[in-house]
């Protein structure tokens, strides 16, 4: 009389139910695993893979008023990403401008990376838009090798500080 609740077509039911459970969890507990292993591109090289294209990760902060990119030391025709510790940029050293790749980037805390294609080797010119802060990096040949060009400096008069610090800008703080 107490067997009301428990028929075989529940008994049934509740064994599918706990069937299709199982062939899920082991259906998601594979998917994550191949998702994992994909997602996983990080290589000991600096560089990250992202199907068949190579991304050059370049960390950019400044130093004794001078641009840091790290590594300092670039392939042509390899995407790069630059990141920006915004923390260790001050003023406009936030504000970066690299002419010869057309890069123009205002970095914020929200927005501190940004990607150009190096199309030619050589040694190049970082500055901010004032031409306050400056630095460079060097682009190597697809091969490795050095190549003999080098960016020629923007004149001290080309900011609208001239490197004064008078602006409002930073200085070299």
């Amino acid at each position: 009389m107490g067997y009301g609740l428990w028929t075989k077509e529940r008994i049934v039911t509740m064994r599918i139910n706990k069937s299709t459970a199982y062939f899920l969890g082991i259906v998601l507990l594979i998917m994550s695993g191949i998702f994992a292993i994909s997602s996983s591109s990080e290589s000991l090289s600096g560089k990250t893979i992202y199907g068949n294209g190579e991304v050059q990760k370049v960390k950019l902060y400044v130093q004794n008023g001078r641009y840091i990119l790290e590594p300092g030391v670039l392939k042509k025709d390899i995407l790069v990403r630059l990141e920006a510790d915004v923390s260790r940029m001050p003023g406009c050293s936030k504000s970066i401008v690299i002419p010869e790749f057309g890069v123009s980037k205002i970095f914020s805390v929200n927005g501190n990376t940004v990607e150009f294609m190096p199309k030619k080797a050589g040694k190049f010119n970082i500055a901010c838009s004032m031409n306050m802060y400056k630095g460079s990096f060097e682009v190597l040949e697809p091969d490795g090798s050095k190549s003999e060009y080098v960016q020629q400096q923007a004149s001290p008069s080309a900011g609208s500080c001239g490197g004064s610090g008078g602006c409002g800008c930073g200085g070299g703080v």
